[in-house]
């Protein structure tokens, strides 16, 4: 449980700081042409692999190759929490969450 609540912690931080740099970038230079849906997309890969190698080098584990490709969906996942909201995850999983009984 305290790993659980330890991913949200690190969730919760990655989206302040994506949040936080789409703000104070998407009204400059080229960054005002793209819609900023976009932006939180690019943002949030580039913002996952790099604390995905700070976390490897952190805490000394060996680089494997599906590490980039797991924390990628993962960016997606935190792309959509930034646009639209833990609300709207949560209604999502609980729109396919099958409950004690349901077959």
């Amino acid at each position: 449980m305290e790993k659980i609540s330890l991913l949200l912690i690190a969730v919760a931080i990655i989206c302040t700081v994506i949040t936080v740099i789409t703000q104070f970038t998407k009204e400059l230079g080229f960054l005002k042409k793209i819609p900023t849906s976009l932006q939180v997309l690019i943002t949030s890969i580039i913002v996952c692999e790099v604390f995905l190698f700070g976390v490897l080098s952190y805490y000394n584990i060996a680089f494997v190759w599906y590490y980039p490709v797991a924390i990628l969906f993962a960016a997606f996942l935190i792309a959509y929490i930034c646009m639209f909201g833990w609300e709207k995850l949560i209604e999502m999983f609980k729109r396919f969450w099958k409950k004690e009984g349901d077959f």
